[in-house]
């Protein structure tokens, strides 16, 4: 497809004694594949060597705040722009779709984070994230990426050679394509728990870790675009399950 220049650019400012703010730009690429160019026996989806590559430009405003030595907090503000997305367009008159350079696609959103240690047997990290992605070929919702997640971990310190962790990771608000005449995906949150020991000074580690204990139904979007076939109740996630794990340090 010919040559490329992505420049990245970051300014990071010392604003105060605890509290550091960036901007960073970027730009990026995805060169076409050879299933998109070059494929021509598919009886329904037809490469294209015309493709140009997909091209991505993104901003980005960060914030660092330490306002004590246990807390610190990350504010995350983005925007992005994907152009030349490629996607499978049906030809006139026929039966078959061929590769061109059609979609666009824009988001602004945030990211923030807070990790706290309460006292020297409790952490505690959380984060949120939150974007409005939208197609800008059909004025529509992007399509399976979810517009919220949350996110919360804690560590208890039960002994010096032993911890146990809880996290809750929770994903909402995710869109089928304009086209796709199935139900807007399920929102799901997936709880975990892991109880490590150490022995030897730390050399041998012995885990039980418990996932998904509640037995969410949980599912990730199966794509309804030419060629990926559509799969209609989606990809399920692990259930329930319970593992042991033993690490050993040689060194």
């Amino acid at each position: 497809f010919g040559d490329t220049i992505n420049p990245r650019f970051a300014l990071v400012w010392s604003t105060t004694h605890n509290l550091t703010t960036k901007f960073l730009y970027g730009e990026a690429f995805r060169a076409p594949s050879f299933a998109e160019t070059r494929v021509q026996s598919n009886p329904t989806v037809l490469g294209n060597p015309n493709l140009e590559p997909e091209t991505l430009e993104s901003y980005e405003l960060a914030f660092n705040y330490r306002p004590t030595f246990d807390i610190n907090i990350d504010l995350n503000l983005f925007h992005y722009r994907w152009d030349d997305i490629i996607q499978f367009v049906p030809d006139p008159g026929g039966s078959t779709r061929t590769a061109q350079n059609v979609g666009e696609q824009s988001a602004e959103g945030l990211e923030i984070e807070l990790s706290w240690s309460v006292n020297d047997y409790l952490s505690l990290l959380t984060n949120y994230a939150w974007q409005n992605a939208e197609d800008r070929t059909t004025d529509t919702d992007a399509a399976n990426s979810p517009e919220q997640q949350f996110y919360i971990r804690g560590v208890a310190t039960l002994t010096h050679d032993c911890d146990f962790t809880v996290q809750l990771n929770r994903v909402m608000d995710r869109n089928r394509s304009f086209d796709d005449p199935r139900t807007d995906i399920d929102d799901y949150t997936i709880v975990d728990l892991t109880l490590r020991k150490r022995f030897l000074g730390n050399q041998l580690e012995l885990a039980l870790l418990a996932k998904n204990i509640f037995d969410e139904n949980a599912r990730e979007p199966s794509l309804n675009a030419t060629p990926t076939p559509l799969i209609p109740d989606d990809l399920p996630l692990a259930g329930r399950s319970l593992m042991a794990e033993i690490r050993y340090k040689l060194f």
